[in-house]
Parts: C-alpha cells; structure tokens; sequence
C-alpha cells in the first residue's frame, strides 16, 4: 500500500492512517454514532501532546454520512419554517386574514400528508432528498388557494353571497387550477426520468401532493372561510392592479415597449458565449457547506498529489475453483495492461483464491513422497554435522503436516482459521473479500485520477477480460457518470417537457396566436434565467440542471391562469383583476417557497431551490408584462367602461 498509494506527504507534514470501523451498518445512525466516538478521541487524544502544532482530521464514508445525515435534519427544520414562514407573509399580506390562512396551512399538511403516505407506500422508505418536498409543495400548493380565494373576495366585494362567491371561484379558475396541476404534476413527474432514486421520491412525492392540492384547495380550503368574510374596502394592491388592467386593456403597446427590449436584451447575454455560464462538472460541487470531511479530503490530495482512489473490480464466483480461474485470469491480463503503461499498478486476492482442483493435485503428489526416508534423511544429516534436533523442530512437524495432508480423508483447515482475529493481516485481507467469501474485489490504481467520462470509457474496455462477469467502480469512476447524465437532463428531458407544454397549450387554447404568445414567454423566461445565472455568477452543476425542466412546468402555469380567463371572460376588465393578483401573490409564494431552500446545507436542494426562484420569478415578471401585453395587442378585448366612455 506505502509504495502504491502512498502514506505520508513528500514533506512529512501528514500522515494517513487507514481504519476499518466496526459499525454494524452504513446508516445514517451508526455512522453518527461512530463519529460521536470518533470526535471524542480527537478531543482527548492531544491532551498530553506538547511536541508543536498537531490536527487530527478525519474523512472517509462514515464521517460523510454522518455529516450529511446531520445537515438534512438542519435542512428539514430551516427549509420547510422558512417556507411557511415566507408564503403565510405574503398571503396575510394580499388578504389580511388569519383563518384563511389557517386553512390554507390545514390543507398544505393534508397534501404533505398524503404525498407522505403514498410515497411510503410505493418506496418503503425515502431519499435524503425527499426533505425538500415539504418546502417545495408549500410554496406551489399554497398557489391554488390564492387563486380560488382572490376571486372569492373579488365576488364577496361586489355583493356576492358567501356559497354565490365560492361558486364563482370554482367555476371560473377550476379549469385553470386543473391544469395548472397538471402540468406541474407532469413537470416534478419527469424526474422519473433522471434515473436519481432521491429525485425518483421527489418528484413522485410533488406530484402527489400537488394533485391533492388541487383538489383540496377547493373544497376543503373553504371550510375556514366564513360567511361573514367581507373584504376589506381598501386594498392598495388591488387597486394597483385594476390601474395596471385599465391601462394595459386600452394601451399595451407602451407595456410591450419596455417590457420586450429588457427581455430580449436577457435573451442577447443568455445565447452569446463572451459571457459564459459555469458548469461544474466536478462532484465536489455537491459536498455539503462547511464540510470537515471535505476539508480533509481536499487536503489529502492537496498534499499527497500522487494519491488517488483506485478503480474497484468486483467479481462473484459460485465456486472456489472459478473464483481461483477467474482471478488467475484477470490478475494476468492486469499484469500485461502495466507492463504495457496503460495502468500503474494492481492488487487481487488471487493469492487467497485458492484452487481445490490444485490442492487435490498436490495432495496426490504428496502420497507419491516417502515420508519415513525423507525424516530419517533428516535426521541423519543432521546427526552427521553435529547440530541438535530440537533446533529443528519446525521441520520435522512440517513434514508431520505433510504426510498428514496426504492422506486422502484428511481434511485440510481453511486459511481463515489459521489467523487469530487481532491479527494485523485481516486489516488487507478484508479489502478483497466481503462477508461471503466468493464475492471479493480487485485493486487497480490508474496512471492519472479518473475524472473525464473518456477516462472511464477506457477503462472499461480495457480492464475486464472476456467471459469473466466484472463490475467496475469506485466513487471517482462512478462519479464521471454525472456529467453525460446531467447534459441529458438538460438538454433531452427539458425538451421532451417543452413538447408537452406546447402541445398541451395547443389543446387547451385552440389560437395560434396565443399559443405562439405563451411559447415565446416560456423562452423568453428560460433565457432571462440563463442570463441572470451568467450575471451573478452563479454556476450550474451535476443536478441543478433540474431547475429548468421545473421552471417549465410552473412557469407556464401563470400563462395558463391568466389567459385562460382572458380568452374567455366576458368583463375582460373585472375578471383579469380578479386572476392578475393572486397570480402574482402565487408566484412570490412559489419564489419563496423555493427560495427557502437556499438555507440548506446540502448544495444540491439550497442550488436548485435559488435556480428554480430566478426561473420562477422571470416567468411571472414576463406572464404579467408580456404575455397579456402581448395577447392585447393581438387580439384586442376593450374594458366595458371603455366603450361607455366613447359613447358619453
């Protein structure tokens, strides 16, 4: 192992010491428990030390599990507080009420509930991932209720009664509430596609408990909605968005002229390569913040730049003789591969394979041996040079062991019993061989670290021989896996989601026009995400390519909301007031909801939750400041009022 990989730094500064742990299991559990162990020998181990300056860091499997484990406990607790803390604000903010509110909370736990549940059901158990689901489905499933309750206040404020208003709601955004869970139930959905088990339960989960949101928002939402719940009469928000709808109704070229040169502009910095978007494509990306394993992993390769993890070559025999063939063969073909160059060394437990075919060989051999001469041979030589018997002691038990092992019902003792368990040895001898004895692994140290997919491609031609079932890993070689996946959920899912956007916007709009309005407006959001992404210098990485397939399925949801009313409405002036401000109250719910993730410590939901914010919020900016601009100018729908004035 020191000449291979080695132990100590080139300037004798660190020293790695390889442990085996005894924890029973790999779970999150006991590698805490081992850690707890492990952190208060290093706080007591240097007590007595006063030869200078001295750190004990310590990294490996273990130490990240339980630094992972730990975090997503912070996570839960900080994500899904802050979620409800941030979209309970911003709806006692737009209504002023504190037993909607409780309902909308009452629902959201019935939705978290039943995803729970089922998710249960289908997987048996969860995902660390999975913790963002909470924080996620409250920031979404929050959007219905804000919908259905602004036009239920809307129609109470014109003098509506309470079961009058509740119908108006329902009948005038369920079919937008319908397929806006749709499609963003079809959006988390697509995650199934990503081949990730912790983005599998995500997205199952989300889409659960957004369909229940659907459902529950309207109808058990207005359990807590009293009769008496009279709107307030000044509503600065409100009257805010009625100045915005008469404005726009009868001039949207003006909106149109500011709104476009911004958003293409975001277009412009989104496509031109001078200003580039980061993509870390190194796993490292995805270590937890202010990870101590990570320190020290970082600078054991800092200071041992010749030490890399080897290539695993796992192999499983059904018997002992083809586990010895197989090794014999493979250590053979790994012996030619580095006296070739093209690997740097190799270990196999090919020495510990032994061959019962062999072993019977060999005993027949020994029958053929005369063992009473060879003693007596022995002895004599040894008489004849003057030297005692009893030096030679060994020899004669061997060749006792010897005529033993000939003999045809003698049963010869495994090597395994023949070492006592404290022995130093099982420390190597358990690197090849797992807990059943013909499943072991073979050691194979490249010539440079793996971090390239052409790298591992190389390697996986060039290592296994033909006919021998081999499965190569290890966590660098594994790893290089992530890039290709990440391009393929970025580029191939994204597209197969923006065909189901448009095709589904197709049949839910029946216009050309409105359709190309809502297409350009999903792109127009993509690109001003890309280029704010490029402007903040904020990178993409292994999994937050994620964020754009899911800004797809939420962001078209506010394009639905609004013209869906639009196209259908009758008073395009009262009913698009009544949509445009629980549409923007949703979509700051939802940016918030997504935002409260920045708070994690594991990268990949705190990356995600902030790309899918910024994706999020360019969508409303662009639905409310383009796409019913847009929609206007192309097919005009004046307010009633407007009509009235002319002909005063």
């Amino acid at each position: 192992m020191e000449t291979d990989q080695p132990l100590t730094s080139p300037d004798s500064t660190m020293r790695v010491f390889p442990t085996v742990t005894n924890q029973p299991t790999i779970s999150a559990f006991d590698c805490q428990k081992l850690m707890k162990q492990v952190n208060a020998f290093r706080a007591t181990a240097l007590e007595s030390w006063d030869g200078g300056k001295i750190e004990v860091l310590v990294t490996g499997r273990s130490a990240y599990v339980a630094e992972i484990s730990l975090s997503m406990r912070h996570d839960i607790v900080v994500t899904v507080l802050s979620s409800i803390a941030l979209v309970g604000a911003v709806f006692f903010i737009g209504f002023r009420r504190w037993l909607p509110l409780l309902g909308m909370g009452f629902s959201l736990l019935l939705c978290c509930l039943i995803g729970l549940a089922v998710g249960l059901l289908i997987f048996h158990r969860l995902n660390m991932i999975t913790v963002g689901f909470c924080a996620i489905l409250v920031g979404l499933g929050v959007d219905f209720a804000i919908l259905i309750y602004g036009r239920y206040q809307q129609a109470r404020s014109e003098g509506g009664g309470h079961r009058m208003a509740i119908a108006d709601a329902i009948h005038s955004l369920g079919r937008a509430v319908f397929f806006g869970a749709l499609t963003t139930a079809v959006g988390f959905l697509a995650l199934v596609l990503s081949n990730s088990s912790g983005f599998i339960q995500l997205g199952v989960l989300i889409a659960i408990g957004i369909s229940a949101a659907g459902l529950l928002m309207t109808t058990v939402f207005f359990l807590f909605v009293p009769q008496g719940d009279v709107p307030r009469r000044s509503d600065w928000i409100l009257n805010l968005v009625k100045n915005y709808v008469h404005s726009m109704l009868v001039r949207p070229r003006p909106i149109l002229a500011v709104s476009l040169p911004i958003l293409i502009a975001l277009l412009i910095v989104a496509v031109v390569p001078q200003i580039p978007l980061t993509f870390e494509a190194n796993a490292r990306s995805l270590e937890p913040k202010h990870s101590h394993a990570g320190t020290a992993l970082s600078l054991i390769m800092q200071k041992m730049p010749l030490r890399w993890e080897p290539v695993l070559g796992i192999v499983q025999a059904t018997t002992e003789q083809e586990l010895h063939d197989f090794w014999k063969a493979i250590s053979q073909h790994w012996s030619d591969l580095q006296r070739a160059g093209k690997i740097k060394g190799y270990s196999t437990p090919n020495a510990l394979a032994l061959s019962p075919r062999e072993m019977q060989r060999n005993r027949q051999q020994l029958a053929l041996i005369d063992f009473p001469a060879a003693r007596d041979a022995l002895q004599n030589a040894l008489t004849q040079n003057r030297f005692s018997a009893d030096a030679f002691a060994s020899a004669f038990e061997l060749l006792n062991q010897l005529q033993a092992a000939s003999a045809p019902d003698y049963k010869i003792p495994s090597w395994r019993t023949q070492l006592p368990p404290t022995s130093a040895w099982w420390f190597l001898i358990e690197r090849y061989f797992a807990q059943d004895s013909l499943t072991t692994t073979g050691f194979v140290t490249t010539n440079a670290p793996v971090a390239t997919q052409e790298q591992k491609n190389v390697l996986a031609h060039e290592l296994p021989v033909a006919g021998i079932p081999i499965t190569l890993s290890g966590w660098s070689y594994t790893l290089t896996d992530l890039v290709p996946w990440s391009h393929r959920q970025l580029l191939l899912i994204s597209a197969l989601m923006a065909v189901f956007d448009a095709s589904l916007l197709a049949v839910l709009y029946r216009d050309l026009r409105l359709w190309l309005v809502q297409v350009i407006t999903l792109a127009l959001a993509v690109a001003a995400m890309i280029a704010s992404m490029k402007l903040f210098h904020l990178p993409l990485n292994l999994l937050n390519v994620l964020a754009f397939r899911l800004v797809l399925a939420i962001g078209v949801d506010y394009g639905i909301y609004v013209l869906l009313v639009w196209q259908r409405s009758h008073e395009v002036a009262r009913d698009l007031t009544g949509v445009i401000k629980p549409v923007a109250l949703a979509g700051l719910t939802a940016i918030a909801g997504f935002g409260s993730l920045g708070w994690a410590h594991n990268p990949t939901l705190s990356e995600l939750g902030i790309a899918c914010a910024i994706g999020l919020f360019w969508s409303l900016a662009a639905t409310i400041f383009f796409t019913l601009p847009a929609a206007v100018a192309i097919r005009p729908k004046l307010p009633q009022e407007h009509f009235e004035s002319e002909h005063a």
